[in-house]
C-alpha cells in the first residue's frame, strides 16, 4: 500500500482558526490523487499522478507545496514546489544501512581536551547507521531504485560497512561525527550519481533514533 503525505501552505482562518478545511481537502484528494493510486498496479505512472494533481489545485484554498508517496518503508517519490515561481521538482529517495565503529577525536586537541569535548564518544564504539539518499532523476525513469542501489553499494557501503571510520582516508582530515559522515557521503556519491543521470539533492545520516545530520545540495 502506498502512503500519501501532502503539504500545504496557508494562514489560519480568522473565524475557525484552522489553516485547512479538512473536508474540502479530502474531497480534492479523493478526486485528484486516490482514484489513480487505487488503479495500481495496472497504472504505475506515479510521476503523472503527482504532476496532474499539481495542475488541479483550483479547488484548494491554500498553496500546494509537496506530495510524497511512501512507496515502501525505505523508498519515497516526491513532487515539491516550495516557491510558486519555480516548476515542481521530482525526487526519489532510498534508505540504506551500514554498521561501523568510530571515535570522536580532534587532532588539534590533547587527550584531556578531547575527553572533555566528546566524553564517552572519545572511545571507540559502534553504530548501526541509516543513510537516506535523495536524487532528482534526469531520465525517463522516475523510480531508479535498482540503479541507485548499485551506485550507493559500490561507492559508499562497500567502503564503510563494518569498518573503523577513523582508519579510512575519508576521515583523516576530520573526525567521523555524524555531520562529517553526511558530508563525506555526499562527496563520495555526487560524481558517480551525476554520471548515471541522477542529480544528488540530499544525503541524511542517522546515527541513533535521536541524532541525524542532513546535507542539502542545490
Amino acid at each position: 500500500m502506498v502512503e500519501v503525505h501532502i503539504t500545504l501552505r496557508g494562514e489560519p482562518d480568522p473565524t475557525t482558526h484552522y489553516v485547512l478545511d479538512i473536508k474540502r481537502f479530502d474531497r480534492w484528494a479523493n478526486k485528484h490523487i486516490f482514484p489513480s493510486l487505487s488503479m495500481l498496479p495496472h497504472s504505475s505512472n506515479f510521476e503523472k499522478i503527482l504532476r496532474d494533481a499539481f495542475q488541479n489545485t483550483m479547488d484548494l484554498q491554500h498553496e500546494l507545496i509537496s506530495i510524497k508517496l511512501q512507496l515502501s518503508p525505505y523508498a519515497t517519490l516526491t513532487l515539491e514546489q516550495p516557491m510558486t515561481q519555480e516548476p515542481p521538482t521530482l525526487t526519489f529517495s532510498q534508505t540504506y544501512d551500514f554498521a561501523a565503529a568510530h571515535y570522536l577525536w580532534a587532532h588539534n586537541a590533547d587527550d584531556a581536551k578531547n575527553r572533555d569535548i566528546y566524553g564517552k564518544c572519545s572511545g571507540i564504539h559502534g553504530h548501526n547507521y541509516q543513510v537516506e539518499v535523495v536524487v532528482e532523476p534526469q531520465s525517463n525513469d522516475p523510480i531508479p531504485a535498482d540503479k541507485l542501489d548499485l551506485l550507493v553499494a559500490e561507492h559508499l557501503l562497500e567502503a564503510w560497512d563494518h569498518r573503523v571510520l577513523n582508519d579510512l582516508d575519508d576521515f583523516q582530515d576530520v573526525p567521523p561525527s555524524v555531520e562529517r559522515i553526511a558530508e563525506k557521503a555526499a562527496e563520495r556519491l555526487l560524481a558517480p550519481l551525476a554520471a548515471s543521470d541522477l542529480t544528488l539533492r540530499e544525503v541524511s545520516v542517522s546515527e541513533t533514533e535521536r541524532t541525524r545530520a542532513r546535507v542539502r545540495l542545490g
